[in-house]
């Protein structure tokens, strides 16, 4: 769109403009804060088809921010990135001090040291996902996700660790 002062464009070159759409919000580090994350992200995906797996995501990485790391304690917070296009971006950031957030494994005698299966769910819903930042500086979980298909059907999801 050539257009960048949304105000003189159509209702349809709004709507579908070329920018994508993206939102952050801070949350305070608190379990009953997972569910408010969840609303917030299934709202925005109103009508796409994914509401209820991006859900999930948002659930499982707010989760996981909130039991293992700092972002769990005293006045500890979490960050929710949202960017909605045909391959949508979720990311939660959190405060560190926890293990590198790792995928657990289906194979018997190949499941990591702590946590249950949270990040191999988002992986199955996922196009590709992946973790980077530190324990020091916390960590940022991302997975993008496929808008044009409704559910995750093809070859098998890439997945990212970068440290």
């Amino acid at each position: 769109m050539k257009n960048r002062n949304w105000g003189l464009c159509s209702s349809a070159e709004w709507l579908r403009g070329s920018e994508p759409m993206r939102w952050r919000r801070v949350y305070p580090g608190r379990a009953d804060q997972v569910r408010v994350a969840r609303v917030f992200a299934a709202t925005l995906f109103e009508g796409t088809g994914r509401e209820e797996d991006v859900a999930v995501v948002v659930a499982e990485l707010s989760t996981n921010a909130v039991r293992h790391s700092r972002s769990g304690e005293g006045r500890g917070w979490f960050g929710l990135e949202v960017t909605l296009a045909e391959i949508a971006y979720i990311a939660v950031t959190d405060l560190g001090g926890g293990c590198v957030p790792t995928i657990r494994s289906e194979t018997p005698g190949c499941e990591p040291r702590v946590g249950g299966y949270g990040l191999l769910t988002v992986s199955k819903l996922a196009l590709t996902m992946g973790v980077h930042g530190s324990p020091d500086d916390g960590f940022t979980v991302w997975a993008d996700m496929d808008l044009r298909r409704h559910t995750q059907d093809g070859p098998e999801q890439q997945v990212a660790l970068v440290s």
